[in-house]
């Protein structure tokens, strides 16, 4: 069974995710999205190229960038993404200007752990202020 969970605290969309066989077409956020995947490996196309994020890599997209989404393979995949208004983005950074992601996927155990701590708090419904 495919599942979607979208939840929002604190100006964040978490989103848990886990499915075999659904495709995401061509879209992009307004926001930041940044997420870790957890099962499977999630496949996708992003200016121009093929990406691959394995267990525990940080899928990173800049506001605007197109992309679509889907399980590499029939095993399926299991993710969560947070979706970052960029003007909160730049408030805790303490930046003016947009900040642009150079790379698509990273692979970071404490940017790992940062991504699933927020989002384990936004879809448990915690408070806002730990959010």
């Amino acid at each position: 069974m495919d599942t979607f969970i979208y939840k929002k605290s604190a100006g964040i969309t978490a989103l848990s995710a886990s499915f075999t066989d659904f495709t995401y077409k061509k879209h992009s956020h307004q926001e930041y999205a940044i997420g870790v995947t957890l099962r499977g490996i999630q496949a996708y196309h992003l200016d121009g190229s093929f990406q691959l994020s394995h267990p525990s890599g940080v899928m990173l997209f800049n506001p605007e960038q197109a992309h679509d989404g889907m399980a590499y393979d029939e095993t399926g995949l299991d993710y969560v993404m947070l979706y970052i208004d960029p003007q909160l983005l730049l408030e805790v950074i303490e930046r003016e200007e947009l900040v642009r992601f150079s790379s698509p996927v990273v692979y970071d155990d404490g940017l790992v752990q940062n991504i699933l701590h927020l989002s384990h708090a936004i879809l448990n419904d915690k408070d806002e202020a730990l959010c």
